[in-house]
């Protein structure tokens, strides 16, 4: 049977609790509601099963992983989101 770490509201663990629930969140066992969905290129994503303190939403129905949430707000942070909007090419209507 799988069993899943339990948590208080402080993220200690108080537990552990064993069922079908899906997949474990890979940061710390907990139920995996969320998959990262930080795009790895050829219409991939990271996939890794994140629990709902771990998952950083950024944007809407896009959760990332704590590694690629970093490596997001690097680049954000970088100025990199704004170098890449004033690369996009308007739309003309024909």
């Amino acid at each position: 049977m799988t069993c899943y770490a339990v948590y208080d509201k402080d993220r200690r663990k108080i537990g552990v609790m064993c069922g079908q629930l899906g997949r474990h969140c890979a940061e710390c066992g907990d139920v995996g509601i969320n998959l990262c969905d930080y795009p790895l290129g050829d219409g991939k994503t990271c996939d890794r099963s994140i629990c709902g303190y771990h998952s950083a939403k950024v944007g809407i129905d896009i959760d990332y992983c704590p590694a690629h949430h970093a490596e997001w707000k690097a680049f954000r942070e970088s100025g990199g989101v704004r170098r890449e909007l004033e690369n996009v090419v308007p739309f003309k209507d024909a």
